[in-house]
């Protein structure tokens, strides 16, 4: 490990690793973007090109004809990038495992590796596609355990295959999830799972290790700190938070501590 740390510490194996990566990342995208250029360029030769080979003008309707086609080769490369993404992810994230890792490490490197491609899936194709069965079909393929009609309005679900989800619960706008900490030089990975019937407020947060119970309520910019228990049926209005170590009145709910009820 100590090698490890000497080597990753240098600056020209760094170098070598973000171009590696960024190689990998541009496999992907690039992997992804094959079916829409494929079908811009069939558009091209059919619709523009014999009126550019003949030095003239293409006409109007070959135009908006070959303008639809390329607004189409966009959604398809919505479905098919978040198809092969997911899938990605989800083959990568079998390297990753809950628990504590060294900050060099295999598990360390895949989950890096998972996370950029889920940084090119929202930043690139989730926010067009929010609420819809093509962003379920993603979290699906990607490990997220979702249950019937869960939606989910955030693009901020991050490490899926470490997040359930129950039924009929709703993720609000710009909620974050994230069952991933880095502290002291290790990568702490605790499941976030999320029961049936539940309201995830807009901007909330939910951290680490935190095990939210059916029909509950997290209201808007709440935090639910690591490694909380919250029973079935709270409703959490607090932007304050709950702490594992301390224990809360929830409005018209039981009381809440990191290990559950007393």
């Amino acid at each position: 490990m100590k090698i490890l740390e000497r080597l990753t510490g240098s600056f020209p194996v760094q170098v070598l690793l973000t171009l590696v990566g960024y190689s990998f990342y541009a496999a992907v995208l690039g992997i992804s973007l094959a079916p829409s250029i494929f079908v811009t360029i069939l558009a091209f030769l059919r619709f523009i090109a014999p009126a550019v080979r003949d030095a003239g003008v293409p006409a109007a309707g070959s135009i908006v004809v070959f303008a639809l086609c390329l607004a189409g080769s966009f959604f398809i490369f919505f479905f098919f990038g978040l198809l092969v993404m997911g899938i990605l992810m989800r083959i990568i994230s079998l390297g990753v495992k809950p628990g504590r890792h060294h900050g060099v490490s295999m598990v360390t490197l895949f989950w890096i590796l998972e996370g950029g491609i889920f940084t090119l899936a929202w930043r690139m194709l989730l926010a067009y596609v929010p609420m819809t069965f093509v962003s379920q079909m993603f979290y699906r393929l990607s490990g997220c355990r979702l249950g019937k009609n869960v939606w989910i309005n955030t693009l901020q679900l991050n490490d899926p295959y470490l997040v359930s989800i129950g039924d009929n619960t709703v993720i609000g706008g710009d909620a974050v999830i994230t069952p991933h900490v880095y502290e002291s030089g290790s990568l702490i990975l605790e499941p976030v799972r999320i029961g049936k019937n539940c309201l995830i407020g807009a901007e909330a947060y939910i951290c680490p290790g935190v095990t939210i119970g059916d029909g509950s309520v997290i209201g808007l910019r709440a935090s639910v700190r690591r490694g909380t228990t919250v029973p079935p049926g709270s409703r959490i209005l607090s932007p304050a938070g709950l702490s594992p170590d301390r224990v809360y009145e929830i409005e018209r709910g039981p009381r809440v501590t990191g290990r559950g009820r007393r």
